[in-house]
Formats: structure tokens, sequence, C-alpha cells
């Protein structure tokens, strides 16, 4: 007999990310993450999978980001088994791994070289640092005293973007081009400066480098400005292909190397536009759009709380004149194409679940996919693209999987206040029974330009099994229903998403005989935490609310948050030195005195995207006037907590959550 979900289940979990499918499309090989014994670190390993046997092996321990070699006889990977982040070298028949680079500060997002003789990747230099000290990889005694030689030092900041979430504060350091020589093992350097780039990408014939990069004459006040520029793979001057005048990302090269395409927008809606393809000759010249009509949230999946791990979702031109990419679109996400030289959108595969990452043969005939869904974390396919055929090639979590009983997402769709449609989705709970009534919890993501939709989420699952039904939708501010819809709540945090969620409960409560009214809930995350804020302080509805990472206060987090120098203008088209009023308006600090549904305030200590003094102002508000509020802070964990965490912490979130919903809205 199957059973409920505990939290700790979580630590059985397996998580598989970045499937690279060889040339000829028989073999895969993913990355596939777990939780150690000791419940406190994840491990990946590389495996590889015969598409055609439906087999897997492991293939590398303690190793991620693989690349096929062009003729598919060899493999490049990343691993930190020396120390720090490595390039290594699996040679055909797969025998010991030959280590390929020893750089100072490690290196990301290796490429081949289309004739195989070479390797490009990314590594950061410093201004001190010389080629031969880049090249002379650190070692521990040395790399400690570097972190107390720093601890004795004072950080001087000088520019607006000094800080990231998940790492601190930043290095002074960025990240350049580099290319690996295989036969020579030299290491040439083909960038520098002090700007940030990346997607790099070999064109067909190796002599150039596409990449993009933000080189304005003041990068920090357009942060998310950024061109397309060639250069010479022997070095050289580089060449800067557009105007400056937009978002430019996931340049791809023409099959004959004299075009590439990319994705680009003008920031018509800030960081909520949505971008299209266009096409410009390598050489420089006029972009053309290959479809104006296109409003596909382009590389965006439906969101999940149980994967690790990166893989890539960029466009790839097939050699059948296709542009082939993954979108998100209402719930779902698939697989798309587009005529290389313009023409209408075709959606290439129907799968139920959302893809999360892919990759092609070299002939376009299959990709592998990532693919996940209410029921499943992620497993590896491999979707035949002429026959429509999508092939399961793993099982990683079948073995827990089977022992636990889940609960199925079912859609509904309802009419917001203005007549909008707003989609969305109800869990019934474990061991469900048709005469009853049952608290439901209301879950609201984050973002707010991001998606719910067909994905697997542990959280839910969790207070289904305690016996809860769970609500979940997207509100405008979502992807995956066009640009009107993604731009729907910039300026009017509050306004029409508040009024989406509110009628999204009230269709659900109005039409669904086995909620009970009274007993309700309220939790999200990040923009769902600030949503989560305002809910309580605008209605008396909810018996009880969880905000997690949240927002309270946009005045401090403009000047706190790794991202809040250009977020908080671009949602709210108001800054907080020329529109104090309007930063008041939309905090739901403002609306503290209004709360009576107790309030839990989970935050990681080391969060900078949302940053804690964000739920201290509001506990300390909400205590001070005598509201029934308790704040538990996460030591050593950032934004992504919830999503990659320390394992035992993940627990310990969910449990401090689960307990305060059982506190205040008694199940039976």
């Amino acid at each position: 007999m199957k059973k409920p979900i505990v939290s700790r289940d979580l630590l059985k979990l397996q998580f598989l990310s970045d499937p690279q499918i060889s040339p000829d499309g028989k073999q895969v090989v993913y990355a596939k993450t777990h939780i150690d014994e000791s419940h406190r670190a994840y491990k990946t390993d590389l495996y590889l999978a015969q598409v055609d046997a439906k087999q897997s092996e492991r293939l590398v321990v303690g190793a991620g980001n693989p690349v096929w070699s062009p003729d598919g006889r060899q493999l490049v990977f990343v691993s930190d088994r020396s120390g720090s982040r490595q390039l290594w070298l699996l040679n055909d028949g797969f025998g010991e791994a030959e280590k390929l680079t020893s750089m100072r500060w490690g290196v990301s997002n290796p490429q081949w070289s289309p004739d195989g003789k070479r390797i490009l990747f990314i590594s950061a230099v410093g201004k001190e640092d010389t080629p031969e000290l880049l090249r002379k990889e650190l070692g521990k005694d040395e790399r400690e005293q570097l972190k107390q030689e720093q601890l004795d030092q004072a950080y001087v900041v000088d520019t607006l973007r000094y800080k990231m979430n998940g790492l601190g504060l930043l290095p002074k350091r960025t990240g350049q081009i580099f290319v690996l020589d295989l036969a020579s093992k030299e290491v040439k350097q083909l960038t520098c400066g002090e700007y940030t780039l990346n997607a790099p990408t070999w064109s067909p014939c190796g002599e150039y480098i596409a990449f993009v990069s933000n080189r304005q004459e003041d990068p920090e006040l357009h942060p998310n400005f950024s061109d397309l520029y060639v250069i010479p793979s022997a070095g050289g001057e580089m060449v800067k292909l557009t105007a400056s005048n937009g978002s430019t990302s996931s340049p791809i090269w023409s099959l004959d190397g004299q075009q590439l395409v990319y994705l680009w927008h003008d920031r018509q809606y800030g960081g909520a536009t949505l971008p299209k393809f266009y096409r410009i000759s390598a050489q420089g010249g006029d972009p053309v759009c290959l479809n104006t009509e296109m409003e596909l949230s382009i590389g965006v999946s439906a969101n999940g709380d149980s994967r690790y791990g990166n893989g890539s979702m960029k466009p790839v031109w097939a050699t059948n004149g296709y542009i082939y990419f993954a979108a998100a679109d209402t719930g779902y996400a698939n697989l798309y194409r587009i005529p290389a030289e313009g023409g209408t959108i075709e959606q290439v595969s129907q799968l139920q679940g959302a893809i999360y990452s892919f990759s092609f043969d070299n002939q376009g005939k299959r990709a592998a996919l990532a693919l996940t869904d209410s029921l499943n974390p992620g497993d590896l396919y491999v979707f035949d693209l002429v026959g429509k055929e999508n092939v399961r090639l793993t099982e990683v979590n079948a073995d827990l999987l089977s022992t636990l009983a889940l609960s199925t997402p079912e859609e509904f769709n309802c009419p917001s206040f203005d007549g909008t449609n707003i989609q969305g989705w109800i869990m019934k709970p474990v061991n469900f029974e048709p005469d009853k009534k049952y608290a439901t919890i209301l879950e609201i993501h984050g973002g707010p330009h991001t998606m719910f939709g067909d994905s697997f989420f542990f959280e839910m699952q969790l207070l289904c099994s305690l016996g809860y039904v769970v609500v979940f939708t997207n509100p405008r501010g979502s992807h995956g229903y066009g640009q009107k819809f993604v731009d729907g709540c910039r300026g009017d945090y509050g306004g029409g998403d508040y009024q989406d969620l509110m009628a999204a409960m009230d269709y659900v409560i109005a039409n669904v005989p086995y909620i009970d009214e009274k007993r309700l809930g309220v939790t999200g995350g990040s923009y769902g935490g600030f949503m989560t804020n305002w809910i309580v302080g605008q209605t008396d509805r909810f018996q009880a609310a969880v905000t997690q990472r949240s927002i309270s206060n946009w005045t401090s987090f403009t000047g706190a948050s790794d991202i809040g120098s250009y977020f908080t203008e671009d949602e709210h088209k108001a800054n907080a030195w020329d529109n104090p009023d309007a930063m008041v308006k939309f905090s739901p600090l403002t609306y503290a005195k209004n709360v009576v549904t107790p309030l839990l305030i989970l935050h990681g200590e080391e969060d900078i995207r949302c940053p804690i003094e964000q739920a201290e102002q509001l506990y300390v508000f909400l205590k001070r006037m005598g509201k029934t509020t308790q704040m538990v802070r996460f030591p050593v964990s950032n934004h992504e907590l919830s999503r990659s965490g320390r394992p035992l912490l993940r627990i310990a979130r969910l449990d401090a959550m689960t307990g305060w919903f059982e506190q205040y809205i008694p199940r039976a």
C-alpha cells in the first residue's frame, strides 16, 4: 500500500539534468544528483544512456557539464576533483579521464570547435592576474590562505552590482573567453576588460566566436542591455553587430557561417518583454525579425522545487533549415520550430509536462529531453522529431515514487474581475473522501514572470499528504499567456494580480464542494512572498499564512537587493528617489496594521535577492503591534533554499511551514 509523503522523503529524491545527446543520436550523457548520506551535501555524477537499448550506466563520479566532441568519440566535462572546477577529457573508449586545464579561478561553459581540435571555455580574470598566474590552479593551502587574506581586507565598493545571491560579495574579476588547443595544450585568452559576457559559440568554420556582452559606456546604468559580438578564434579585434538598443541573447550560427540568429527585445515592457528571433549577417547589417507576431516565452519552463543542476535551453539551427527551441505556454513547456528565413511557428511536441533542458543530434532528428510532470521530478527522454515519438530512457525515482501516494492536479479556468481568463489547478488531499470538507492552501509562485504548470512540486505533494487541498494559479504577470498578460502586473503589484488570485479562490470555493472556506491558508516565495504579505494586509479570509523569502519594503529592497538597483523601477515603473509615495503604496509593510492572519515568516540568512532585512522589518512591525507572528531564520541559506539549499534545512523549512498550518488551520 502506498504511503503519504513525509518531509524527509525529500532526502531520497534524485535529480536529473543536462542531457547531452551524441552527434549520431545513439547515446546520451546526463547528470544525476543525489543527497549524500550525511544529508548535508549534493553529489553529482555523469551517466551514459544507450538510446536504442534503453540502458544507463554511471560514467564519471563527481562531474557535470558534459559536452560531446563533434565526432562523438570524446567527451569533455567539468569536475572539481582536483580542488577547483577544471576541464577533464574522456577519450575514445572512455577510460581514465585526462585533466586539460589548471586555471587559477576554474572554468565553465566548455564548447568544442567544429574540427574537434580546440575547446573554448570561460574563466575569470582579475586586474592583477598575469598570464602565468591564470594558468596555475590554486592548491588547497593557497585557497585557504586566500580566504584568510580576504577576511583581513576591507572590501571597497565602487560599482552598483557588487554582490549576488549565492555568491555574496563578488570577487573583482570578470569572465573571459579562452581557447585551449588540445594538441599543444596552449591556452589563449581572447577577450579582456571589465565587462560581463556569455553565450560564446563557434562559427561552423571554427574561425570565429560569437558572444553576447554589455559593453556600453556605463553598463551599470543599463544592466539589462547587451549586444552581439564576433571575434576571431585565433585572437584579434572584436566586431559589434547590434545597435546597443536592447537585450540580446542566445546567438546561433547558420550552417554556412554567413549569418547569426539571436533573441532580442527592446525592453518595452522591462523584464516582462518577450523576445523574438532576429537574423543578421555575420559581417553586420540590418537585423531581420523572423516572426513579428510571436509571443511565446522562449527558454522558459514551469516552476518546480525538485530539480538540481543546469542544462541548456538554447535554440538549435538544424540541418533541415529550421530553428528549434523550447517555450512555455499555458502551463506546459514544449519544443517549437520556426523557419530560419522567417515565417510561421509550429509546435513540434505535444508533451504532457515541461521540458527543462534539451539537446539535438547533428542531423536534427533526435532530441534528448529532461522532462518533468506533476507526478515525476524529472527523467531523460529521447524525442523523435520525424515520428514524433517520445521514448523514456530513465526512471531515476521509480523506487521511491512507487511507494508514495501522490495527488494529481486538476486544471480549472475562471474569469477574473475584468473577464481575463485565469488558469489554475487544484490538488485533492491523499486519501480523499468526497463527502468531507477540507482545509485549503493557496500557493503563489515567484518571479513574478515565471509560471506554474505541469511539473513536480514536493511542497504541494507534502501538503496534500497532510490532508490539505492545494490550489495554484498563474495570475497576470505570469509567463505562458502572451505579452499583455506577462506585463499585466507591472506598475500594479497588488492590483490586478491580487484580484486574479482572489477570483481563483472565489471560483473554487463556489464550484468545489469539498473546500471549507472557513479553513484557508496562503503561502508563496519571493514575489509569492510579497503577495502573501500583501494578501494578509488586504483581507482576513485566510486563517493562516506563511511568507517565504519575501519582500515587504520596496525602498529598502532597492538599496539592499542584488537586483534592487533596476528591478524595483522595472516592475513598478517608478523609483524611490523620484516617487517615494509609490514605494510606500506598493509595500506590504504599509498595511501591516491591518493584518489579523497569523503569519509565519521564513527567510535565509544569506538571501541577497530578497535580503533578510525584508523579513526583519515585517516581523518587528507585526510583533510591535501585538500580531500573531513568528520568524524562522535559516543559516547559510540564500534565495534558493527551497530548491537547492542545504538538505536538512530544506526539511526544516517544510516542517516549519506545515507545522504553522496545522496549528492554525485544523485539517479535520
